[in-house]
């Protein structure tokens, strides 16, 4: 394992969970069971991440790849985590490798599809994942258009023709297919005493399922009504997620305290100190920065969009010229009268 850190681009923690993105959460784990040294940046938007989604992963020069979609980006990372740096799946027999090809199949094709309606599709969850994913992080209507804008994508990508109560129960059977599996097994993780890849990926749905307000109540009864899945989880947590993860701002302190003379603080050493203490004001990055100052253009440019179909189009000036002249009429009207009723006189 290389001694570089890695730098996990994902959204903030949620709800007790790692991230509100499950595929970040899958990202996370990977890196984490692996016992890869990383850092992460929590993201305010998918923006702030250098490919323009969330999970991405930096080390050195290398930046994952832009993807289209959230689980193809946490794909992405565990790619290159497993070619690069360690393969959690070497220790697999031929069999477990073939049932590690099918149970990847139904995690990508049932849960994945079922998270994201859940997420985005259905009201509910769509209210819940906009309240945690944008909130007030974003000015109007930006708060607006941008959630829009991703769930109509999302949407887009789906498979046609696929009702959210098939989805939902799918994805519900192959709940039931891991749970049995887990239980007819007894070990720590799904082929045994040593993680996988496939712990990795279930950990980002079953934790989100478990605690999260926006998953669909027929998944988180589910899984809380299978105590095989709940202690699975209780004991990825307790040997894995113990610790926070270390902030790159903290690892990045934490560097330069080390070169200012004392001993380099390990990256371990740098996540203790998070725990203990809270974490430095982070100034916004180069890419907030621009991202705000987009916003403010966006916004600028609409304004003045609207200002010149006003001008522009003579409707609202033609309308205005209308009531203008009608007042005259009626001013024209009151003098006529006191004309003729002077004559009277």
């Amino acid at each position: 394992m290389s001694s570089s850190v890695c730098i996990l681009y994902k959204w903030p923690e949620c709800w007790g969970l790692p991230s509100l993105s499950p595929a970040c959460i899958q990202a996370e784990a990977y890196l984490r069971l692996a016992g890869i040294q990383f850092a992460v940046e929590a993201c305010p938007t998918s923006s702030s991440s250098p490919t323009g989604q969330l999970p991405a992963l930096e080390r050195d020069a290398f930046i994952s790849p832009a993807e289209p979609d959230e689980f193809a980006a946490a794909d992405g990372v565990l790619a290159y985590a497993k070619k690069h740096l360690k393969d959690l799946d070497a220790h697999l027999s031929l069999a477990q490798r073939a049932d590690l090809l099918a149970f990847t199949s139904l995690v990508e094709n049932r849960l994945n599809v079922a998270t994201l309606m859940t997420c985005w599709c259905e009201p509910r969850g769509f209210a819940e994942m906009k309240k945690a994913a944008y909130g007030n992080k974003l000015p109007f209507p930006l708060s607006q258009l941008i959630p829009w804008s991703k769930q109509r994508e999302v949407r887009r990508r789906l498979p046609p023709h696929v009702e959210p109560d098939q989805a939902f129960a799918d994805a519900a059977a192959v709940l039931d297919a891991l749970a049995d599996r887990l239980r007819s097994n007894g070990a720590a993780f799904f082929f045994g005493s040593a993680p996988s890849s496939l712990d990795a990926l279930l950990a980002g749905h079953l934790l989100f399922y478990r605690v999260s307000p926006a998953a669909a109540p027929v998944l988180q009864d589910k899984v809380l009504s299978q105590p095989v899945l709940c202690e699975y989880l209780d004991r990825l947590l307790g040997r894995h997620f113990a610790l926070p993860a270390t902030p790159r701002a903290a690892l990045e302190q934490a560097a330069a305290a080390g070169g200012s003379g004392g001993a380099a603080p390990s990256w371990s050493d740098a996540a203790r100190g998070q725990k203990k203490s809270p974490p430095p004001k982070v100034e916004p990055s180069a890419a907030e920065l621009t991202f705000r100052r987009h916003s403010t253009y966006w916004l600028l440019g609409a304004g003045a969009a609207v200002a010149a179909y006003v001008l522009l189009s003579g409707r609202y000036i033609q309308f205005a010229t209308l009531l203008e002249h009608a007042a005259e009429g009626a001013d024209d009207d009151d003098d006529d009268g006191d004309d003729d009723d002077g004559g009277d006189e």
